[in-house]
């Protein structure tokens, strides 16, 4: 295991749309669960949990991982996950989400790979092909338009890129998956959220609206984030399929 990466797992309990999902059970096993088995086979470096509530602390430590208290004033997940890493010394720092059970191990370490080979990186993530044109119109599910190395031009919640001369174009879905440079992660917390952030409520336009770079890698997990009672079943579903096999 490289020392250079930390990866970690912002866990908050209250969720507006699905209270406590962290906690929900998938399979004998809570979501959060699911999210820091990848992580720990991804074998990319320590990985920490990041919580608002000792219940979470405690539900963690009891499937003998680890987690720290951030407070709950924290405005997002990038805050919590920065909150997390102060003190410590890798340079690079992967934000996973909490509620991604499906995440490949393979998918951690593609984000990895991006910042330790990429100098042009701020950041990495991972999209999947989205072979659904229905899901194009579902705003839950964030598009991505890559440049030709990978780097992310925009992300919308809307059916991008549109095609005007009727050609159904390649669309690529994008996953919860951040990774920053240590001080990548440093200057975008500071920022304020920008107008096409607030527009879209998509952080990540943030820092492309502030000159950061973002490179993509391309990967084959389930989209799936828990992100409702509704996502949950499917999820269930998902996992006694063939899919998930």
């Amino acid at each position: 295991m490289r020392p250079d990466c930390l990866v970690v797992i912002p866990a908050r309990l209250g969720s507006t749309r699905f209270p406590a999902k962290v906690l929900a059970s998938l399979g004998g096993r809570s979501v959060v669960e699911w999210c820091w088995r990848a992580a720990i086979r991804a074998k990319v470096g320590p990985v920490l949990v990041a919580t608002d509530d000792q219940r979470v602390v405690r539900a963690v430590a009891a499937f003998g991982g680890q987690a720290v208290l951030t407070p709950r004033s924290c405005a997002s997940g990038s805050d919590r996950v920065h909150c997390a890493s102060l003190g410590r010394k890798e340079p690079f720092i992967i934000n996973l989400q909490g509620d991604m059970p499906f995440v490949r191990p393979s998918t951690v370490r593609r984000v990895a790979q991006i910042l330790r080979r990429n100098k042009a990186a701020d950041m990495a993530t991972a999209v999947v092909p989205m072979a659904d044109e229905r899901r194009a119109l579902n705003p839950n599910a964030v598009k991505a338009v890559l440049a030709r190395d990978g780097r992310a031009l925009y992300f919308s919640r809307s059916p991008i890129p549109f095609p005007r001369n009727g050609n159904v174009p390649q669309r690529f879905e994008h996953l919860g998956i951040y990774g920053f440079r240590r001080k990548a992660l440093e200057r975008f917390v500071r920022l304020s959220p920008s107008p096409l952030e607030k527009i879209e409520s998509l952080e990540q336009l943030r820092a492309l609206e502030d000159g950061m770079t973002i490179y993509a890698a391309r990967v084959e997990d389930l989209s799936v984030a828990i992100d409702t009672p509704a996502d949950l079943r499917r999820a269930e579903r998902l996992l006694h399929s063939d899919n998930c096999k």
